[in-house]
Order: structure tokens, then C-alpha cells, then sequence
């Protein structure tokens, strides 16, 4: 599992997201239920945390050939 961060547009709320899958391949936009909005909302990908070094790397970045998963 990789552990993304994303943050709400509504409210503003960042919150760690755990995915098996490349979210890179799906934009930077993911629509999902918001705690503190009590609705599904539309999410914006702010990058994701190694599961080897534990360093935040930015969407931008992740986007690059450097950072695909296999």
C-alpha cells in the first residue's frame, strides 16, 4: 500500500490516503467521502510517502519516469 496525501477542496482537510494503485494514473483529482464534510467531495493529490525512505515526494515529482512504480 502506498500512503498518499490529499487535501479537500471544500474544506481544506489533508488527510493520508492508503491505495494500492498508482494515483498518478488517474489525475491529480480524486472525488471521495470527506469526514469533516460529510459528503463526497473532490480531492486534489498532493504527492505520496516512500515506503523506503519515508520522504514526502510532491505530485509533480511523482509524475516524473524517475518516481513510476514498476
Amino acid at each position: 500500500m502506498t500512503r498518499w496525501l490529499i487535501k479537500c477542496d471544500r474544506c481544506g482537510t489533508e488527510t493520508v490516503f492508503n491505495a494500492g494503485y498508482d494515483l498518478t494514473n488517474l489525475g491529480s483529482k480524486l472525488y471521495l467521502y470527506c469526514e469533516r464534510c460529510k459528503r463526497n467531495t473532490e480531492h486534489t493529490v498532493l504527492g505520496y510517502y516512500d515506503d523506503d525512505t519515508n520522504e514526502f515526494v510532491p505530485f509533480e515529482k511523482a509524475l516524473s519516469f524517475r518516481y513510476k512504480s514498476l
